[in-house]
């Protein structure tokens, strides 16, 4: 293992004292009077972060584009820096390339939730997180996910009930907003791996929840999908709301269970017997024959896969709340 031997002093007659790497200490310009925050890990070691490296002034990523191309290539690549963890992106445009500008200011404006454009030029664009990283906490952008999933669900129910065209569409719209927090929780889960500091500010005691909450984040980005397939299919065959409105319904209650598990101190015994009784739920309705018409097929399919990751969601849940406890049961 690499590092530093040091050895344990005795100061005070009753403090035990271990001192810093001189080189490592003038790197980062650490000074008597500096504060550092200690924090004990799962297996009983420690991780010395000293403050001043989560104030660090952040990333700063660089695009140039030197001749015209699709938008869609360009707002890709714009999307791995920004989910990358950039605080600051400059997007540079040679004379031929310019005509990009106006397309990639509006998907800044339309699809990324804390950054904002803070200078523009012919040739350039600035953009610059306007957010502290510490703001969002996951669990909070959590909650909001499953809550615009939630009103979808909600809707495209009542959208079908009344063959109401106009709702299913602006539900499809609505997808767009579960993405900006998808990037954005992505976003914040990679600015915690790169630094141990803005993990504890983020909410995220464990470095093992990191990819918990990455199996959250994706679970809803899907439940967002089907939802937005179930609403595309009835445009082309109308579904038959005899088979899939009742699994709907039952799809809505576990997803309420879900967010007050969420957003409480849910026990032990709660996680596991909604997650026990999603399983059951699924393999139940997936036994069911019923015949019916393709589109009432995808339909219940979609239906029952977003319960599905309802219950990969308590699953992941489950495994955050409850690690290293102790589990009566009965």
């Amino acid at each position: 293992m690499r590092g530093d031997i040091r050895k344990v002093q005795l100061t005070g007659g009753a403090t035990l004292i271990v001192s810093l790497p001189k080189e490592w200490a003038k790197r980062i310009s650490l000074a008597p009077g500096d504060e550092v925050l200690v924090v004990t890990q799962p297996d009983d070691t420690l991780i010395l972060i000293p403050k001043k490296l989560g104030k660090r002034a952040g990333v700063v990523s660089e695009m140039t584009i030197n001749q015209p191309v699709d938008v869609s290539e360009v707002e890709r690549l714009f999307l791995t820096l920004y989910i990358g963890g950039a605080e600051t992106i400059i997007v540079r445009f040679s004379h031929s390339a310019t005509t990009l500008r106006r397309q990639i200011k509006e998907f800044i404006r339309r699809r990324i939730v804390d950054m904002e454009i803070v200078e523009e030029a012919s040739d350039r664009l600035i953009v610059q997180s306007m957010i502290s990283a510490t703001e969002l906490a996951v669990v909070d952008i959590t909650a909001k996910m499953l809550r615009l999933v939630a009103n979808m669900l909600n809707d495209l129910t009542i959208g079908l009930e009344k063959d109401d065209v106009a709702m299913l569409r602006d539900v499809i719209e609505r997808d767009d907003e579960v993405d900006r927090l998808y990037w954005l929780m992505e976003r914040q889960l990679k600015r915690a791996a790169m630094s141990r500091y803005v993990m504890l500010e983020l909410k995220i005691d464990d470095p093992r929840d990191l990819v918990e909450y990455v199996i959250i984040a994706k679970s809803i980005e899907r439940m967002a999908d089907h939802i937005c397939r179930i609403a595309y299919v009835n445009q082309e065959e109308k579904i038959d709301m005899r088979i899939v409105g009742p699994i709907l319904a039952k799809v809505g209650e576990f997803l309420k269970q879900a967010e007050d598990l969420i957003t409480s101190e849910a026990t032990p015994q709660k996680i596991a017997e909604l997650q026990g009784e999603i399983a059951a739920w699924s393999q139940k309705t997936r036994r069911e024959e019923v015949l019916s018409d393709p589109a009432t097929s995808i339909a219940k399919e979609s239906a029952v896969r977003i319960g599905e990751y309802i219950g990969d969601i308590v699953e992941s849940l489950g495994r955050i709340r409850l690690k290293d406890k102790a589990i009566v049961i009965g």
